[in-house]
């Protein structure tokens, strides 16, 4: 009698993992040609940390995996929460000492198309990239100290799992002193829709369509405020606001504001990034902007992209066809006690590759401390052809 229960409640669980399969599991878009255009389905699963220090920055750098890849273009990724019920279901133990071989079931019993794991030791992340339920490549870097945000890392170990590789220029300066340069900079038009931060007063949802806010996998847009509403501004939000209330006593117009919490700040920060930006690769350019922080750490980010479709691209969207291949970073001050201007002369290129930048987003990144990072006067303009 006992062993006609036992086998009655392991039926009862197969059942259970198979219908909740049928419920969360997409459909494969490499299984058959009818799904080709479908975009492939991903999971990333949760990392294991040895210790109770490495599993909170397990935790953290999970997320920011997670954040990328939704924000990938080329990926549906499974939701952690439907992770969570597969491994639950399966009655796997997903803990130290940790059993590899449990992956790859889970991976089958997703459906999903690929994974990616992780493992934290000390501060050395190795993530391992599943194609199915096979191990196609792995690799590592150590995850940098608080002061030092974990999101270029991060990105540069997606990109060694995915072997893209990006041209990173870092810090670099403008040629001031040329008058030549500063002439044309400042005849020639603003590359940047909405640089000045005006579109939304004249829009009748107040909303400007060329900026995107991005937290974990929400996308949205910034709102036009007073001065009064903005000092209620809640945290993990943006808005265009006067400029007054970034610097009381400054110029007059308007900027774009971020606030970001704690929480996000000490995870992976908050990002705005511009509409696309059509450039020529190999051409010479220079961006500016004027920024203020009242303490967060502030990266700006020029990334470059090219026109790349593959079998997962969506036709009706360019965005999912086109692909980072450039970046360029300023490294403002944080808590600067007004406003700087922050200048960069480069050249977007991918150094022979057949796919060239055509497009250009800026990106406003701000972390590590919880407050407000302020932005104005946002320009790019072409400076020079290549000789």
């Amino acid at each position: 009698m006992q062993k006609r229960i036992q086998h009655s409640i392991k039926a009862l669980l197969l059942a259970a993992v198979l219908l909740f399969v049928v419920a969360v599991a997409p459909c494969n878009a490499l299984a058959s040609p009818l799904n080709k255009n479908k975009e492939p389905s991903f999971a990333v699963l949760p990392f294991i940390g040895q210790g109770p220090a490495a599993q909170r920055l397990a935790r953290r750098m999970r997320f920011a995996v997670a954040k990328k890849m939704s924000r990938n273009g080329h990926v549906k990724r499974i939701s952690d929460h439907n992770v969570t019920m597969m491994i639950s279901a399966l009655q796997l133990s997903w803990a130290e000492p940790f059993d590899k071989s449990q992956v790859p079931q889970v991976v089958k019993a997703l459906g999903v198309d690929g994974a990616i794991m992780g493992y934290v030791r000390g501060r050395k992340l190795t993530l391992v990239l599943y194609k199915g339920p096979k191990i196609t490549k792995s690799c590592s870097a150590v995850i940098p100290g608080s002061a030092t945000s974990p999101r270029l890392t991060v990105e540069g170990l997606l990109t060694r799992l995915d072997e893209v590789q990006f041209h990173h220029v870092s810090s670099q300066q403008a040629d001031l002193n040329n008058p030549v340069l500063a002439a044309r900079f400042k005849q020639r038009p603003n590359l940047v829709s909405d640089g000045s931060f005006t579109a939304a007063a004249h829009t009748p949802s107040h909303l400007t369509k060329m900026w995107e806010g991005f937290l974990a996998a929400r996308v949205f847009h910034p709102k036009l405020l007073s001065a009064a509403s903005a000092r209620h501004l809640p945290n993990n939000a943006i808005a265009i606001v006067p400029t007054s209330v970034a610097v009381p006593h400054g110029p007059r117009g308007y900027c774009l504001m971020m606030h970001v919490g704690p929480g996000v700040a000490v995870n992976n920060g908050l990002a705005v990034e511009s509409y696309w930006i059509p450039v020529h690769n190999g051409w010479h350019y220079r961006f500016s902007c004027w920024y203020h922080s009242t303490a967060p750490r502030v990266r700006i980010f020029l990334k470059g992209f090219s026109y790349q479709p593959d079998q997962f691209s969506n036709s009706k969207s360019l965005a999912s066809q086109r692909f980072e291949r450039y970046r360029a970073e300023l490294l403002p001050v944080a808590g600067n006690h007004g406003w700087d201007r922050e200048v960069m002369d480069f050249t977007p290129s991918t150094e022979g590759k057949k796919h060239h930048i055509q497009w250009m987003r800026i990106d406003f990144f701000i972390y590590l401390q919880p407050g407000e990072a302020f932005f104005r006067d946002v320009q790019l303009k072409y400076i020079g052809r290549p000789r």
